[in-house]
């Protein structure tokens, strides 16, 4: 396959790199060659700015990167959070520049209790910070919320969730955004315990398993989303 798109390319004019060309499988590995050079294998890449993987723990490790990220963007704004700038300035810089990092496609995140406390603990500590609070000043997060009024990053992020998840069911073609979705994969058993959460659960959880046929009734879809977000 790999080598007929190489060849296909190659007609149009188009070359192959195949040092930066990775392959990535959760089936076994078989050695590839493109023109006499071997493709190396890879567990995880970042393709369109997120990180793609088969690991299990793909998620959270996404989310880490994320906040790394975020963190990053917000003292290369050091001299407006830190500085004597309004807190009204401070706040329209949050959200326009830090809470698109945070959030970047959280629509495909899966939200665990755990990464629901990374993103709540990761923006209460930007709020903190530019506040010039200490940790040893026990002001409530309610508190330091209601004086930088900044856009609630879990809150958002569900949102989005939400929002995609109804795009996606109510697409009338076959695109791939759609079928991958809606794909069960193979029958097989999963692992004895407790369960690793899947995309979908929570949204089934609201508007149950048949949630791609509910999607369909946008004012329906619109009033279950503050459930969803909540």
């Amino acid at each position: 396959m790999l080598q007929n798109l190489n060849i296909q390319s190659q007609r149009i004019g188009l070359q192959m790199n195949t040092s930066k060309t990775k392959i990535m499988t959760n089936s076994s590995r078989k050695e590839i060659k493109i023109d006499g050079n071997p493709i190396q294998y890879t567990n995880e890449y970042i393709y369109l700015g997120k990180l793609v993987s088969f690991e299990a723990d793909s998620n959270e490790k996404e989310i880490d990167r994320r906040i790394n990220i975020t963190w990053k963007k917000y003292w290369a704004h050091k001299e407006i959070f830190k500085g004597n700038y309004s807190l009204k300035m401070k706040k329209i810089i949050m959200d326009s520049c830090i809470l698109p990092s945070l959030t970047y496609a959280s629509q495909t995140w899966v939200y665990t209790e755990k990464v629901k406390n990374k993103i709540l603990s990761c923006q209460h500590a930007m709020e903190r910070s530019l506040l010039k609070l200490r940790r040893i000043q026990k002001t409530r997060n309610a508190d330091i919320r209601k004086k930088t009024n900044v856009t609630d990053a879990l809150h958002h992020s569900l949102k989005q969730k939400w929002k995609w998840a109804g795009h996606i069911a109510r697409y009338q073609d076959q695109r791939w955004t759609h079928e991958t979705t809606k794909w069960k994969g193979p029958i097989g058993k999963r692992n004895i315990g407790r369960q690793r959460k899947r995309w979908v659960d929570d949204i089934k959880n609201i508007a149950g398993n048949d949630w791609m046929r509910v999607a369909k009734n946008r004012e329906k879809w619109l009033r279950l989303e503050e459930a969803f977000t909540l």
